[in-house]
């Protein structure tokens, strides 16, 4: 996410599975895995202390299908549109990590899919500042994600905006990618100690010790000794007698004397051709090469392959294949499972009121509903409670009677949001009770055990568009049980409060 400073500049692209927790106007939509594309330019290599420049760094964040079709299909959202402000890149190298924030890293109001599996896919941009190399840099500078992100945003729905925020904890490896550090000293100071110290010991040493010793002494005596006396003697007199003593003579005596060396027989061999050639060549050749040829060869091969060859191949590839092996496989595995796990938690308060044909009389009703959503499906289970209230009644169509109710649910108030039209749907069973009937103030009936025979079922559905985050309202019809356990009159009881027809209305609100 940093920019290429000059000519030379490596494009950087990697993926990377955020685990993001997603908020919408007070409505907890559960957990989900965000691929996050990063890309940008870096320089291909930086020196200690360089200035890389602003640079453009464009992210792109593609949103899971479960997300998609629970902001569009239970908020009815028509697109979305964020800004982060503390989204930030990181530079390593030589132990130390910086972070350099990004400003204002946002989004524009993007269109979110009304079609399943249709990728939800929002662009985001922003503008790395200026970097400074640090002045320890060595080796490679990386760069990398941030660890967590969070983000604002507004959906657009029918009803009007609705803020939201994404909370997001990257993966283990957050390498995007890195650039090659040119060293300014260290490459001038490691060859220049190695090769002086080794060369100038040893070939000083070994080459003028061996051929000043050898080619002086053997050359010096051999052909002062054999040239000298040999070519002038028989050369000029060529007699029998004197060659014959004299050579006699004289190899008998050098090879007593010189029995070590024993080139006193090979050079009067060839006493002409090696007495001239070897102390010209041998004390000139071997000095000369001995010392040339092994400072040369010695102290450049050794110093320029070691240093060269270990400190390359070892740091460059340890590094390189453990940190990218292992979190690569970590960070796939873990966030996927999490976005089904948890339902999302809604509770509604509910005011309204409930008709009781066969009693010509109405209740009001309060309560609260409390469900947990299930985003893939929509579909919710709840718990219902209503709280005690007063129906006033007819009985035999003139008389009034105030009957006092209470309920009691039976299981879970089970249910769905449709995800393509947003209509809700539920079902819940209650049992009734009457705890007190009376007219005129006195008690005519009722009591602990006066109940309904069996639940009264009560089917519910919104009318149009039911919005989790702002509630709606629901119609249901429904039929009372016959009474039982309430005395002398349970018959009569039963005649004005038990029968079908029975209507509900009510607002459910946040």
């Amino acid at each position: 996410m940093i920019g290429a400073a000059g000519a030379n500049a490596a494009d950087l692209e990697e993926n990377f599975d955020y685990t993001c927790v997603v908020r919408a106007g007070g409505l907890g939509l559960g957990t989900h895995v965000i691929n996050v594309l990063a890309e940008t330019s870096v320089p291909d290599a930086v020196s200690p202390g360089e200035v890389i420049p602003p640079t453009p760094v464009t992210i792109t964040l593609t949103l899971p299908e479960l997300l998609r079709s629970s902001t569009a299909g239970l908020l009815g959202g028509t697109s979305a549109s964020g800004t982060s402000t503390d989204s930030a890149v990181t530079i390593t190298t030589a132990g130390e990590t910086q972070t350099i924030a990004i400003p204002n890293l946002g989004a524009p109001d993007t269109a979110i899919p009304q079609v399943v599996n249709e990728p939800w896919i929002i662009p985001a941009s922003g503008t790395v500042p200026a970097i400074t190399t640090p002045d320890n840099a060595v080796g490679t500078v990386v760069v990398g994600m941030p660890a967590a992100f969070s983000i604002t945003a507004t959906i657009t729905t029918p009803d009007g905006p609705v803020d939201s925020t994404l909370r997001c904890t990257g993966p283990a490896d957050l390498t995007l990618g890195s650039i090659a550090v040119t060293p300014t000293e260290e490459p001038t100071t490691d060859p220049t100690t190695e090769p002086t110290t080794e060369p100038t010991t040893e070939p000083t040493t070994e080459p003028t010790t061996e051929p000043t010793t050898e080619p002086t002494t053997e050359p010096t005596t051999e052909p002062t000794t054999e040239p000298t006396t040999e070519p002038t003697t028989e050369p000029t007199t060529e007699p029998t007698t004197e060659p014959t003593t004299e050579p006699t003579t004289e190899p008998t005596t050098e090879p007593t004397t010189e029995p070590t060396t024993e080139p006193t027989t090979e050079p009067t061999t060839e006493p002409t051709t090696e007495p001239t050639t070897e102390p010209t060549t041998e004390p000139t050749t071997e000095p000369t090469t001995e010392p040339t040829t092994e400072p040369t060869t010695e102290p450049t091969t050794e110093p320029t392959t070691e240093p060269t060859t270990e400190p390359t191949t070892e740091p460059t590839t340890e590094p390189t294949t453990e940190p990218t092996t292992e979190p690569t496989t970590e960070p796939t595995t873990e966030p996927t499972t999490q976005p089904t796990a948890e339902p999302v938690k809604v509770t509604f308060n509910l005011k309204g009121s409930t008709t009781i044909k066969a009693g010509n009389g109405t209740a009001p009703l309060t309560g609260k509903i409390a469900a947990d959503f299930d985003l893939a499906s929509g579909k919710f289970v709840a718990d219902l409670t209503l709280n005690k209230t007063t129906a006033k009644l007819k009985a035999l169509g003139f008389l009034p009677v105030d009957a006092d109710l209470t309920f009691k649910s039976v299981g879970k108030t089970t249910g769905a949001i449709n995800l393509s039209n947003g209509q809700l749907t539920a079902n819940s069973k209650v049992d009734i009770f009457i705890p007190t009937v009376k007219s005129f103030g006195l008690k005519i009936g009722g009591g602990a055990q006066c109940k309904t025979s069996s639940p009264s079922d009560i089917p519910l559905s919104s009318t149009g568009r039911f919005d989790p985050l702002r509630g709606g309202s629901v119609t249901g019809t429904y039929s009372i049980a016959k009474l039982q356990g309430c005395g002398l009159l349970t018959p009569v009881l039963s005649v004005f409060a038990s029968g079908s027809g029975n209507k509900i209305s009510a607002t459910l609100a946040p």
